[in-house]
């Protein structure tokens, strides 16, 4: 009966292993309290992105051959962790490029404009956006698609990664209170 069971977990094992046919996230970087977690599987590359810091991350990932059957879609929970408002913000793709747009949803706030080219994807908020939005349809709701990535020439192994970033002027907008604090601060002390 032990035997059965050992096999039967085996082969349980054994199918797992065979079937992760999806695009392989081979690592990622960016600031340390930055995490993704991965959730793709053969034709999707999904992902959430933890921000505890506007620094952004890339995520680098390897094709498989099941993921040139069809479209290769892609969606994203990107979570602002912060809660600090998040203006804008950007994917932008090296090694592969998009073949179709899809949906975007802000969780909170609402969405100013989304604009993409072949590697690029932007995201401007209205009013800022400090909780969590949606890249694609990571939920599965109705009238909502994921974006699709061009696989068009591209090979079992290929290389490719996603960059997504805070552009440059929230940075900036976020450090502008703590100089006038500092300044207020300075004054204060002569």
């Amino acid at each position: 009966m032990h035997f059965t069971k050992l096999i039967a977990a085996a082969a349980v094992a054994f199918a797992f292993s065979t079937s992760a046919n999806a695009a392989l996230l081979v690592s990622s970087n960016g600031a340390p309290g930055n995490t993704v977690t991965d959730y793709s599987t053969a034709g999707l590359v999904s992902f959430d992105l933890d921000l505890l810091d506007f620094s952004g991350a890339r995520l680098n990932f390897v094709l498989q051959e099941a993921d040139l059957a069809g479209p290769l879609s892609l969606n994203a929970l990107i979570k602002n962790m912060t809660l600090l408002s998040l203006p804008k913000f950007s994917f932008g793709l090296q090694g592969i490029s998009f073949a179709s747009s899809g949906s975007v949803t802000a969780g909170f706030g609402t969405i100013g404009s989304v604009s993409n080219t072949a590697d690029t994807a932007k995201i401007v908020f209205s009013q800022g956006e400090t909780t969590d939005f949606y890249f694609g349809n990571p939920l599965g709701n109705p009238g909502q698609f994921d974006w699709v990535l061009d696989t068009t020439g591209m090979q079992a192994g290929d290389r490719f990664s996603i960059t997504a970033q805070v552009p440059e002027p929230a940075s900036l907008a976020l450090m502008l209170p703590l100089l006038a604090g500092l300044a207020a601060a300075r004054r204060k002390r002569v």
